[in-house]
């Protein structure tokens, strides 16, 4: 039977890795720097993405108030401490080898690294606010995390969530390294996930093994993971519009421009399972 979980667990892994929200053209375009307005852009993506990244310790102690087993509270409690920048030897090392500056990261929280990274953004461009987009992808997610079953909280977090972040800061990081103004200590806490947050989606596919014992447990999983995944791609099927927008372009532009820029017809929606 464990075999049989693996084996369906990492058809899972593979299913999520080849989801658009994974390989989206806003991602794609991002990490070449070819959206308009390339600077506005990055400036865009650090104010909407916050409204996730800094709440992101609501989303995981949500998680954590779902769980009734020590093994599994205590899993994610280890992750929540190294969202409040506290490290093993071993992970600060690696980071080390990587360019990363301990003194950057050790004791400082993810959500202080993401805002470190939000003032340089935003410096010298025009005031953006919040965006539906932005709003509607946290709200959503957290109803996920707290109201759905605990089998689709474990696979939004797990594998439609830590599991993916790896494979997406890359693209991030590609186009701000394009930017002069940018140094890597500036955008540290997108390098920080890429390279060490492959430990904590491994410690919620322990937890989503021992959620995966019947049909109904592997299913609820499934659809955990793909509500999250959904919920992402449809964040940056905005993103992309409010780049191709800029600051003052009618939506009424966006139409041609966004069909030649993603490939997606406009009459097909991101499904939210």
């Amino acid at each position: 039977m464990n075999n049989h979980k693996r084996a369906w667990l990492e058809q899972l892994s593979e299913e999520a890795l080849k989801h658009r929200a994974i390989n989206h053209p806003y991602l794609k375009q991002f990490s070449s720097a070819s959206l308009p307005n390339f600077r506005y852009a990055v400036a865009d993506f650090a104010q909407q993405y916050g409204v996730y990244s800094s709440r992101f310790v609501n989303l995981l102690t949500a998680v954590i108030s779902r769980l009734t087993t020590p093994k599994h509270r205590n899993i994610l409690l280890e992750n929540l401490a190294e969202e409040s920048g506290h490290y093993e030897e071993k992970e600060l090392i690696e980071l080390e080898t990587h360019g990363i500056s301990a003194s950057w990261v050790r004791n400082i929280p993810h959500a202080q690294l993401f805002e470190t990274f939000r003032e340089r953004a935003v410096r010298g461009t025009p005031e953006i606010g919040i965006s539906d987009d932005a709003a509607i992808w946290y709200d959503m997610l957290s109803g996920v995390l707290l109201y759905g079953s605990t089998e689709e909280a474990i696979g939004a977090l797990g594998l439609g969530t830590e599991h993916v972040v790896s494979s997406i800061y890359p693209f991030i990081e590609k186009g701000l390294k394009s930017l002069p103004e940018f140094q890597p200590k500036n955008y540290c806490f997108f390098s920080v996930h890429t390279l060490i947050d492959d430990d904590h989606a491994e410690s919620l596919n322990q937890i989503a093994l021992d959620f995966a014992n019947t049909e109904e447990g592997r299913k609820r999983l499934r659809h955990g993971v793909l509500k999250a995944l959904n919920l992402r791609a449809a964040f940056w099927d905005g993103m992309l519009e409010r780049a191709i927008r800029g600051p003052q372009k009618p939506l009424e532009n966006l139409n041609n421009y966004t069909r030649q820029a993603s490939g997606v017809a406009q009459d097909e929606p991101a499904l939210i399972n």
